[in-house]
């Protein structure tokens, strides 16, 4: 296995940034405050992110941030390095929950700090974080070595998910970066590579008098259970359980078995 300096290095590589740390930390936003990262004039944005999954522009935001004599900084969790690659549009910093990298065997949340120049801590002890554990660095280490075609597989997946829910009638809305529905459709198309990104937000119209959490709950495969960035398809409350929108991070599981198990439950809400 290699060190964590070797697997930095190698995320650094496969992020297309001149350096990488790993440190623990419960979500990026956690990382960026204890590193220290954002200054004055800074921008910090999502590569997909809020409600009804927004692509914004990096390459405008980056002239935007230098224009104020900051820099962007980019969470490029959703889409993964994979999927987007921040510091080629202009970010000096992007950051990513390794979850699904590590195919959801981490012990605790790993995000890997990416940037375009030397950062000022050496990605362990200035930061206040302990080396990496051995379990979790090995997952690293063997997640990275299947991590494209495993995500590969949740960007299609997510797809033929977005394709089912766009075509199911009666839905208040359906949001992917790959719909040509979508208002961020165009501006995808050049942030993103790969593909639109694993996750698809549906919104239930409150007619039916259904919540979000009331809707997972009746899905039998709603994964739940299952660790994020893992094998299963996961649904989440993105409003709050008594919300009416639900996010859909696709897994690696059969697609067309996750759209029955949707149907049937839509079909009975709708009914209701």
């Amino acid at each position: 296995m290699l060190s964590q300096l070797e697997l930095e290095a190698r995320y650094a590589d496969a992020a297309s940034a001149a350096t990488a740390h790993f440190v623990y930390a419960g979500h990026v936003n956690e990382a960026i405050e204890r590193c220290d990262l954002a200054q004055e004039g800074d921008i910090v944005a999502d590569a997909i992110g809020g409600a009804g999954l927004c692509v914004p522009n990096l390459r405008e935001l980056a002239s935007k941030a230098r224009d104020a004599g900051g820099r962007l900084i980019v969470d490029g969790t959703v889409p993964s390095h994979f999927g987007c690659r921040p510091l080629e549009l202009g970010a000096a910093v992007a950051l990513e929950a390794l979850d699904r990298v590590a195919a959801g065997r981490l012990s605790r949340k790993v995000v890997a700090i990416a940037s375009r120049a030397p950062l000022p801590f050496d990605g362990v002890d200035a930061v206040g974080s302990d080396a990496i554990d051995a379990a979790d660095l090995a997952a690293i280490d063997e997640g990275l070595r299947t991590f494209p075609d495993r995500m590969q597989c949740h960007v299609d997946h997510a797809r033929a998910l977005a394709e089912y829910l766009a075509c199911f009638e009666g839905l208040a809305c359906v949001s992917y970066p790959g719909l040509a529905t979508h208002p961020d459709h165009e501006v995808a198309t050049r942030v993103l590579v790969h593909g639109f990104g694993p996750a698809v937000d549906f919104e239930l119209p409150s007619s039916w008098g259904v919540s979000a959490g009331e809707f997972i709950e009746c899905c039998r495969l709603n994964g739940r259970t299952e660790p994020a960035g893992g094998y299963a398809t996961r649904l989440h409350a993105r409003d709050g359980a008594k919300g009416y929108a639900v996010r859909v991070f696709a897994g690696l599981d059969d697609p067309l078995v996750i759209a029955a198990d949707l149907d049937q439950v839509l079909r009975s809400c709708a009914v209701l």
